[in-house]
């Protein structure tokens, strides 16, 4: 008698387990790309084929550092970029590069003046990092806006740091409000700040 009252409660939990996981529906499909139009930013989730002429893709994933070193922005990067400067330009915003990719040897450069300016390697680590572990080199990093526009360029920077992640731009470090980098799938929500670049 007291294995009926036992197997029902098993069952009941069972079902209320089983009852609590949503069902996968068969039109949700994992995203293969993310577009937006090349005038407006507009974002949509792309589930299979190709965007269209009129959009720019950028990706389903956050970029990582490619196998050999660019010469130039990674191409799907400075995509996400352009999607979100036609978005906040349509608000009143405006972005500009002020600095992206970057040979290793200006990185060094960039180095080296800063530990002359803040003293030590470890002070200009929070500013400026050694080539080797930088992503401007890498084309997987860019300012915006600094040095440029006053407190509309910088505006604009906080327009990108809140709305970045639509398009997979997430701002870095806590330091530097110009600074962003492609840490996220679009839409995904950026990582905590790190307090300044170590």
């Amino acid at each position: 008698m007291r294995a009926k009252p036992l197997n029902l409660a098993i069952g009941t939990i069972v079902f209320s387990l089983i009852m609590a996981i949503p069902p996968v529906r068969a039109n949700e499909l994992p995203p293969v790309d993310f577009c937006a139009n090349k005038y407006s930013g507009k974002v949509r989730v792309l589930t299979k084929g190709v965007c269209t002429a009129r959009e720019r893709s950028l990706g389903a994933t956050a970029i990582s550092r490619p196998k050999k070193r660019p010469t130039e922005l990674v191409p799907q990067f400075l995509s996400r970029y352009q999607a979100a400067k036609a978005a906040a330009k349509l608000e009143g915003h405006t972005f500009a590069i002020t600095s992206g990719f970057r040979t290793l040897e200006t990185q060094k450069f960039l180095y080296e003046r800063a530990i002359k300016r803040h003293g030590s390697a470890a002070a200009a680590t929070k500013w400026v990092l050694p080539p080797k572990k930088s992503n401007h080199p890498w084309g997987l990093a860019i300012d915006v806006n600094y040095g440029v526009g006053g407190t509309k360029g910088k505006k604009a920077a906080s327009w990108l740091e809140k709305n970045g992640y639509k398009y997979g731009l997430c701002r870095r470090y806590e330091n530097e409000w110009w600074h962003f980098e492609p840490l996220v799938a679009p839409g995904k929500k950026c990582p905590k700040m790190e307090p300044y670049a170590s």
